[in-house]
């Protein structure tokens, strides 16, 4: 009798793997989202497309992750975004679960982030190294006398670094806004994802700005520039400690990361993730 083995993803897995997660973990997304978390444009070469657990030939059980190389302000890192965790009810409780997750997360170069962890999974990744990298945020509501200090949008691509362009390129097609702000510091690419949530109030949730010291300085000018409708919300680790002026809130599921080569909680951003990929918006 055989016994269930976890090992990595290859090409020839997307077909099956995208088709067990559509059928049994949601049906509501299509198959062909699904086939992105496993083929997903950034991922450099040479490395699996996620891993699995196989039994009599068939996968019962799979883990997504999804890699990126970012700039950092050490210089090049690599990153991973874990996701589309699941694994059949007959396989739960017997041990292969927990190794696949290990078996997802064992590159000593790479930082290793989870987004959208439920809190159970979230207790099994601390035991493996995971630290929380936030759990609250900053909502700003754009002033009344609208006031964007030296902030200003800008449409000139030639402002922008090879990193940022490729940055912007890379998230093309996949609901993100992005723009150029100017007049603090160097040009900045700032990437926004719009989604309603609670009280169906658009959320303008900051991915990514490639000056750290426009966030700190200019937090509540960079809401009056870019919101027409809702709110910007910022994660507070780019903020200052003592805040940046928003109204705080928690986020329903925290962030985790375990990071490596130097990195840190201010180095990870919120882009090149599963959610993007498939269409939904983060907690």
């Amino acid at each position: 009798m055989s016994e269930p083995f976890v090992r990595p993803a290859g090409r020839r897995d997307i077909e099956p793997v995208a088709e067990l997660l559509h059928r049994l973990m949601n049906t509501k997304i299509p198959v062909e989202r699904w086939r992105r978390v496993l083929d997903d444009p950034w991922r450099p070469a040479g490395l699996e497309h996620g891993w699995l657990v196989e039994d009599r030939d068939r996968p019962v059980g799979f883990m997504a992750t999804i890699y990126s190389d970012r700039p950092t302000r050490l210089g090049p890192r690599r990153f991973c975004d874990l996701g589309a965790w699941y694994l059949e009810r007959a396989y739960r409780g017997t041990g292969i679960g927990d190794e696949l997750l290990r078996a997802g997360m064992e590159r000593p170069d790479t930082t290793y982030v989870t987004l959208t962890a439920r809190r159970a999974t979230g207790r099994r990744i601390r035991a493996l190294g995971f630290h929380v990298l936030d759990e609250r945020r900053e909502v700003f509501v754009p002033r009344a006398a609208r006031s964007t200090g030296p902030l200003r949008l800008s449409t000139e691509k030639g402002l922008l670094d090879a990193d940022a362009r490729r940055i912007a390129g890379d998230h093309e097609g996949l609901g993100v806004r992005s723009v150029i702000v100017t007049g603090a510091g160097r040009p900045a690419l700032v990437l926004i994802h719009l989604v309603r949530k609670g009280d169906d109030v658009l959320h303008h949730d900051l991915l990514h700005c490639g000056d750290p010291q426009l966030l700190l300085d200019h937090a509540q000018d960079l809401a009056d520039l870019l919101v027409d409708e809702g709110v910007l919300a910022i994660d507070s680790r780019f903020l200052p400690p003592a805040g940046g002026g928003g109204r705080q809130e928690a986020i329903p599921l925290p962030r985790w990361f375990r990071p490596a080569d130097g990195i840190e909680a201010r180095d990870v951003d919120l882009l090149y993730h599963e959610a993007l990929l498939l269409g939904l918006k983060l907690p």
